[in-house]
């Protein structure tokens, strides 16, 4: 009776499956997404905190 029931459920489970494998790969992408968008901004900032001091030292000269 179980060994049935697992065949009936079997496609249901294969595509629940195949859904959170699909939600998987979203959010995989949107991770991509994020980390390029931080790394972006981290050199933005290391190059405005590179021309302040920049500025800061012809400043005093």
């Amino acid at each position: 009776m179980i060994g049935g029931r697992m065949v009936m459920e079997a496609p249901v489970l294969d595509a629940e499956l195949l859904a959170l494998k699909k939600r998987v790969n979203q959010l995989e992408e949107h991770v991509r997404q994020l980390n390029a968008a931080n790394l972006a901004l981290v050199r933005a900032m290391e190059a405005l905190h590179a021309q302040s001091k920049a500025g800061h030292a012809s400043a005093g000269a």
